[in-house]
């Protein structure tokens, strides 16, 4: 870990020195030696934040939030609840976009930290083993969101159950009387605890499991995806999508070869994004409580910040809900009377 004496020995001046150029006083610093000081420390990655929360006197009243796609529309919205229940209590929240790359999430947390927030909400978009080493060096308060991307031993995770809403999803398709049923998750290299649990209900069930990894999260990828899945010999008669932009790309993809939703296709998602609620037909999805799930989060990290409640380490999962919508429906045919009779 790079020091201020590291610092100091780079530029070749004193501890004191960088101290008042890390803290703009309270003394003085010639301008030629200021900016030796500050490429030392651009040079060694030296992190002066926590000089200055050692010696500063206040709050700064601001929280950092990273996210993983602020253009998938959950990620959006569980920000606004975030950010407008910071903002009742008299704070500022800033955001960043790792855009699922390790290092841009890194850089965000270590940006953050040097802007000397009060604490940070962090959405996982890869899996790091440099975060995971870092938590320990994070001076203030934080909690992980959404993902058990990097959960550590001394990390505090809030979620809703992701393989409890999967296992409901897919076994509601099951009760429906569908026998070929695939799931379409994200990245192969992002671990799913939706996939956990469709894998769980499948088996259950006696059920052979068919995974489908679109290339991203994103519209074009799933679209992709879905088109190539529906075009296949013997196409599943249900899909339960681990994320709604999949499930609104599936239906999407069906309308434009003809294929009937839920006659044909039955399709449910998971997240209840809004859109989901103006598709044609409209999406079955699995509900995740955005608005506490925000509100919960934020007062926690303010409670943690302002010294009312004790840190505490460990997961707390909240459970999801089903929504029924119109885009899935029985199986019609053989398949239903054998469902009944087993």
């Amino acid at each position: 870990m790079v020091t201020r004496a590291d610092v100091a020995k780079k530029a070749g001046t004193s501890s004191a020195v960088v101290s008042y150029v890390v803290n703009n006083g309270p003394r003085p610093v010639a301008q030629h030696t200021r900016e030796r000081v500050l490429q030392a420390i651009a040079e060694l990655g030296y992190r002066p934040n926590r000089v200055a929360q050692a010696l500063r006197g206040q709050r700064s009243h601001a929280l950092g939030l990273i996210v993983p796609d602020i253009s998938n529309p959950f990620y959006a919205e569980l920000a606004r609840v975030i950010e407008n229940r910071a903002e009742v209590s008299g704070y500022t929240l800033f955001l960043g976009n790792s855009e699922q790359d390790a290092q841009r999430e890194l850089r965000y947390v270590r940006t953050f930290l040097d802007r000397q927030i009060d604490g940070l909400f962090l959405i996982s978009g890869s899996s790091s083993e440099e975060l995971m080493r870092l938590f320990p060096e994070i001076a203030v308060p934080f909690i992980l969101l959404d993902r058990r991307i990097n959960f550590a031993p001394n990390a505090y995770l809030l979620a809703t159950d992701g393989v409890a809403g999967a296992v409901t999803a897919t076994n509601h398709l099951i009760s429906l009387g569908h026998r070929h049923i695939a799931a379409m998750c994200g990245p192969s290299k992002m671990p799913s605890e939706r996939a956990k649990g469709y894998l769980q209900a499948m088996t259950g069930a006696g059920l052979e499991p068919v995974i489908y990894h679109s290339d991203d999260f994103d519209r074009r990828s799933t679209y992709e995806l879905a088109r190539r899945v529906l075009q296949e010999p013997n196409r599943p008669t249900a899909i339960f999508a681990t994320f709604d932009v999949g499930g609104i790309s599936l239906l999407r993809a069906a309308a434009d070869y003809g294929i009937s939703v839920p006659k044909d296709l039955s399709v449910v998602g998971y997240d209840n994004i809004q859109e989901g609620m103006y598709t044609v037909p409209r999406l079955s999805t699995v509900a995740q409580p955005t608005d506490a799930l925000g509100m919960i989060a934020a007062e926690h990290l303010i409670g943690l910040v302002e010294n009312q409640i004790q840190p505490t380490f460990g997961m707390q999962l909240i459970e999801p809900q089903l929504v029924i919508r119109e885009s899935c429906g029985a199986l019609p045919g053989p398949s239903v009377q054998r469902a009944i009779l087993t």
